[in-house]
């Protein structure tokens, strides 16, 4: 059987890299600085006492599929030159630095444990939370100054759907440096966190009910190109 022809990357043009497909990009997040950010991940999930691990794969955007206990990585930040041509296309590089990173996979992380453990099938989960099967839209409209939700991700995500808000009140209850007792004292949004630390406490050690999850948007199996993706 023939090896697969391993392509440098750097030494590609712009021109040259838009033209390639994703299935043909050899990204892998072994050997990159992400293991490290998911080992962290790892650990806080630990000292949370949380036994559930999600796993990872390298998709065309941040994602956690929905229903499904699993991570998709944003494949740009999975290569140096893949950060610069993101860069040049989107003016960003959203989760291209350990902090930005880090922020994005403990939202997911929050995603993941939801529905490992369909924790949104719960009357009081949709009482803090609001019904998990309402709609997402193209755009939401956010009230800046509530204090019914955390600020973790920027534009106020939490008020965009009841699931991004428990993944972003997750999310701050899992930062190690959040200190989230007092900085939301007098706030609504305690009330969640309090919740979310009581709902982790009771499901921390208990196998989830759902433990694989399917990989959409693979970038290993995607035959459209980067020009492709970009135009969109």
């Amino acid at each position: 059987m023939r090896r697969k022809k391993t392509i440098d990357l750097d030494r590609l043009s712009d021109e040259e890299l838009l033209s390639l497909r994703f299935r043909d990009l050899g990204l892998k997040i072994e050997g990159t600085w992400l293991e490290d950010c998911i080992t962290q991940l790892y650990k806080e999930l630990q000292d949370k006492n949380i036994t559930f691990r999600p796993s990872f794969y390298l998709a065309d955007e941040w994602l956690c599929p929905d229903g499904e206990p699993i991570i998709g990585i944003a494949f740009f930040i999975a290569h140096p030159r893949l950060k610069k041509l993101e860069q040049k296309m989107m003016m960003e590089v959203e989760g291209g630095d350990k902090l930005s990173c880090m922020k994005l996979l403990r939202h997911e992380a929050g995603h993941a444990i939801n529905y490992a453990y369909l924790l949104h099938r719960r009357k009081r989960w949709c009482q803090f939370f609001g019904p998990f099967s309402a709609e997402y839209t193209d755009t939401y409209k956010y009230r800046p100054y509530s204090k019914s939700f955390v600020r973790h991700l920027e534009q106020w995500y939490a008020q965009y759907h009841p699931d991004e808000d428990f993944a972003e009140t997750f999310a701050v209850w899992l930062d190690p440096e959040s200190q989230w007792g007092q900085k939301y004292k007098g706030w609504k949004a305690l009330k969640k966190l309090e919740y979310v630390d009581e709902l982790m406490r009771e499901v921390s050690d208990r196998p989830p009910k759902k433990v694989k999850g399917e990989k959409f948007w693979d970038v290993a199996k995607m035959k459209s190109s980067l020009g492709n993706y970009y135009k969109k």
